[in-house]
């Protein structure tokens, strides 16, 4: 930003006291600015807190020396175990189609079903036969009932 463009933002609060240049040793913005933090400098601050726990008083001067407030620090270290949690129960790849899974299973059993279905219409065929066949020979065949039962 150019020297002219950053006069332009400042606004002289005190009309006392001016630098050479003609501007005011004290400057305010005239639309304040939100400040952002990256993440190397959060973790940066967290490190060094757990450093100045173990001395009294040096969390507060740590702060004050940065501009920074406790409710602010410790949104971040919320968000860092947050974060670090998260990177070891998040498993990659996409999610599972329950659905897909259910409706293929269904068809896979319907398949069988109609495979066993068509056996056994076989079965019915060839005992159906093999009745006749007995009959023709005549050979004496027990009653419907036994053979069902399975006893002799």
């Amino acid at each position: 930003m150019s020297r002219s463009n950053q006069d332009k933002k400042l606004v002289n609060t005190s009309s006392s006291e001016s630098l050479p240049d003609g501007r005011s040793d004290v400057m305010v913005e005239d639309k304040p600015k939100r400040r952002s933090f990256d993440a190397k400098y959060k973790r940066k601050i967290l490190e060094k807190l757990e450093e100045c726990k173990t001395v009294r008083g040096a969390v507060g001067e740590l702060l004050r020396r940065e501009g920074l407030y406790a409710a602010q620090v410790a949104k971040w270290r919320a968000e860092a175990d947050e974060a670090s949690s998260a990177a070891f129960k998040k498993k990659r790849g996409p999610k599972p189609n329950l659905e897909a899974k259910a409706e293929k299973r269904i068809a896979e059993l319907e398949r069988i079903n109609a495979r066993l279905t068509e056996q056994l219409r076989q079965a019915e065929v060839v005992i159906e036969v093999q009745k006749k066949i007995s009959e023709i020979l005549g050979v004496k065949q027990p009653p419907e009932a036994d053979w069902k039962s399975g006893s002799k």
